[in-house]
């Protein structure tokens, strides 16, 4: 399943993987409030984001145009599987991704870092919280557009 939202070319493109759909919707009313106005695409599973991004990966503005934001928890590949499948390739080792977990285990923080995430942080949520993520997030990237920073986001 996927589904694109909005259409802006100057903007980064979300790419929201969750296999929950309520968690999918909160993300997506929250980016939507935003004044960035991303488009957003939407995958249910770590499987359909590989094989969007190996069909439309080719393309340097495509790999420079994305955010992925990343559920840990997801049946068949998991986001740490999905994450090492996304950073173990060369070509989408700059995509920034945002990996959320539901636990606040410190070991397993430090592992989503440690596997190229840009930033790593637990839910549950709140609407005002994500939004405040995803503008640090959406400032990173337009550092990495503007810039050749490969530093993680610090998110306190």
């Amino acid at each position: 399943m996927e589904t694109q939202y909005t259409n802006s070319e100057s903007r980064p493109t979300v790419l929201l993987v969750d296999d929950d759909e309520e968690d999918r919707m909160l993300m997506r009313m929250a980016l939507e409030s935003m004044e960035m106005a991303a488009p957003i695409r939407e995958f249910d599973s770590g499987e359909r984001l590989l094989s969007f991004m190996e069909q439309e990966g080719d393309s340097p503005a495509a790999l420079r145009s994305w955010i992925i934001i990343l559920d840990k928890y997801m049946p068949g590949l998991s986001g740490f599987d999905t994450l090492r499948e996304i950073k173990g390739r060369s070509v989408w080792q700059r995509i920034p991704v945002v990996l959320f977990v539901n636990t606040q285990n410190q070991g397993e923080m430090e592992l989503c870092v440690d596997l190229g995430a840009t930033v790593c942080i637990g839910k549950p949520l709140y609407f005002e919280e994500i939004k405040e993520l995803m503008r640090q997030v959406y400032q990173h990237w337009l550092a990495l557009t503007s810039a050749s920073s490969t530093n993680n986001l610090s998110v306190q």
